[in-house]
């Protein structure tokens, strides 16, 4: 059976191949090596231009271009908290005449820089490893547009991009976004009610084009892992940001397992919709035994899950904190349900094994974390293996939640 970390992800999203895709994760992500940091604060600080180094704390530098690749003097600069939705962490800075900017002063954490100028801008996901950092030169891009609805047109209140200091007004539940950097952009839709729960979403947007935002999904519960709701292939818990890594995938050994409710080559099963509830839907049909020219037999398999950390395998999450793992189930047949850790020996990386047995309604299953909670310092993903009933096995699977521990400290790894 071939590794889990290799099978098919939800490609058709970036419209690349696998891998184009881990060249756009490692450009995309280059930012991520180099120590950078933010003070906190509860006001917009202001730097000035120019690499004049720093007197307290790590500093920033970069130089921005224009699309063009000339100087982009007095571009605006802002650097924030990649969590935020306001300016809790947060500085702002002017590029000099060329185009150089220094940020001072900086902690450790997750920020996102934003550099704009006349119609075009950049947005660079930073990782703060105490030290400080030169970013060297990037060049601006065209502005993107997003624009979509809250799924309820009497809905009032606001769309905020995390990490970024964009936001926009809902008006008969729909809004526009504008003048935004091109990559990966994480949406949060507040009401302006108290008894609505603040939904998000995410989405790539490319440089000089306009895109429609997908459904948003409820945030009330915060470590729900996935809920499909915003009817994608990469789970909801996984930072917006770190776009290598989280996805869902569907795989079976093709000579002798025939899949239904499969889409594309990508072998992704289907986002079904019962009554505007959306959850994961697949079937397959199991053949016999196959030997091959040497006589090892060959069984039938199929598996569906999803990554918990990112692509590379030994980028992981701790999940040590958290008590059980719970989701709703249905179907025929069986599943069992895998906590993975793909850097030990094959032997050994199934860290959790349970067996449910599904029947025609929906039936929540919480399995808990009872062994040693050192054992989940390192987990990259969750399986759910089919076993059939005469020869056959049909899975809905849907709100895939981590039940304790803290959102924040287990994306550490």
């Amino acid at each position: 059976m071939r590794n889990l970390n290799e099978n098919l992800y939800f490609w058709d999203v970036l419209k690349k191949t696998p891998a184009n895709m881990a060249k756009f994760a490692a450009t995309s992500f280059l930012a991520l090596s180099f120590g950078l940091g933010l003070s906190a604060c509860s006001e917009t600080k202001t730097a000035g231009g120019g690499p004049s180094g720093t007197e307290a704390g790590n500093a920033i530098t970069a130089q921005i271009l224009t699309a063009e690749k000339s100087p982009a003097a007095l571009a605006k600069v802002r650097l924030m908290d990649s969590e935020a939705l306001g300016d809790e962490k947060a500085y702002s800075a002017e590029a000099d005449k060329n185009g150089n900017v220094t940020i001072e002063g900086v902690e450790d954490g997750d920020y996102t820089l934003e550099a704009k100028l006349a119609g075009e801008a950049l947005q660079i996901p930073v990782q703060v490893k105490g030290a400080s950092v030169d970013l060297g030169k990037d060049r601006l891009k065209k502005t993107a547009t997003v624009s979509g609805s809250v799924g309820d047109k009497s809905l009032k209140g606001v769309v905020k991009v995390r990490g970024l200091e964009h936001s926009a007004k809902v008006k008969d539940g729909n809004f526009t976004l504008d003048s935004l950097p091109e990559g990966v952009l994480s949406l949060v839709f507040i009401p302006d009610v108290e008894d609505v729960d603040t939904s998000s979403t995410y989405l790539k947007v490319l440089a000089g084009e306009s895109t429609v935002s997908g459904s948003f999904a409820d945030e009330s519960r915060a470590l729900l892992l996935e809920d499909f709701q915003d009817s994608n292939y990469q789970n909801r818990f996984m930072p917006a940001r770190t776009y290598d890594g989280g996805w869902w995938y569907f795989d079976f050994s093709a000579d002798n397992v025939t899949p239904d409710f499969v889409i594309g080559e990508n072998h992704l099963f289907t986002l079904a919709n019962e009554d505007g509830n959306i959850s994961a839907h697949v079937a397959a049909h199991f053949g016999d035994i196959i030997k091959d020219s040497t006589g090892v037999a060959h069984w039938p398999w199929a598996t569906m899950g999803v990554e918990l950390g990112k692509s590379d395998k030994a980028l992981c999450n701790d999940i040590s904190s958290v008590d059980s793992v719970a989701f709703r189930i249905k179907g025929i047949g069986s599943v069992v349900f895998n906590i993975i850790d793909s850097n030990l020996k094959p032997d050994h990386q199934k860290l959790i094994q349970s067996e449910y047995g599904l029947d025609s309604v929906w039936v929540r299953v919480s399995v808990p974390l009872l062994a040693d909670k050192e054992a989940f310092k390192c987990v990259n993903q969750l399986a759910w293996d089919f076993k059939t009933i005469d020869g056959y096995a049909e899975v809905w699977l849907d709100d895939v939640e981590l039940i304790g521990g803290d959102r924040l400290s287990i994306w550490e790894k």
